[in-house]
């Protein structure tokens, strides 16, 4: 099941998703991974045109998601596996970031932005998430999240522009 630090195998028959869509996998057991499957989610963002600010809300959107699933999911235990997966599309990227924890009730886990937690040195992981995704969901058993994010311009009309750039010089 393990994959390389850069590399994602590809998962063709997920539910819900239509047959021409793939689904790219890999996977993580502590921090030192977490930037190898970061810059593969990355790289095929950049193939498809996704911009700058794109990349650094995906990139701070799912270092909070693997980040929150080694430390509270694993207990740093560098035997358990994490899986990312994630749909690079041209309308929206679907995230899912799963661990082997017992899970967490999203409910219980204090507001970020009230008075008495401003202070507080964590906390602001699934905060950073919403704010930068379309929308945000967790499993029933608490220990996977799921997320999207939308282009914040058009990836088409980027591509159409950029050969007519590479013309011109």
């Amino acid at each position: 099941m393990r994959t390389s630090d850069s590399d994602f195998d590809l998962v063709t028959s997920a539910d819900g998703v239509e047959p021409h869509e793939v689904w790219h996998v890999s996977c993580f057991s502590s921090f030192q991974e977490m930037d190898g499957v970061i810059q593969a989610v990355l790289t095929l963002m950049e193939e498809r045109g996704y911009s700058q600010r794109d990349l650094f809300g995906t990139r701070l959107a799912l270092e909070e998601a693997i980040c929150n699933a080694i430390k509270h999911g694993h207990r740093s235990d560098p035997t358990k596996v994490g899986v990312v997966r994630c749909c690079v599309g041209v309308d929206q990227i679907v995230f899912e970031v799963e661990d082997q924890g017992p899970g967490f009730d999203p409910v219980r886990i204090p507001d970020a932005t009230a008075y008495e937690n401003l202070q507080r040195p964590s906390g602001r992981g699934l905060l950073l998430i919403r704010h930068f995704a379309a929308w945000m969901s967790h499993n029933r058993k608490g220990n996977g999240i799921a997320f999207c994010i939308c282009p914040s311009e058009p990836l088409l009309a980027r591509q159409a522009v950029q050969p007519l750039l590479a013309v011109a010089n």
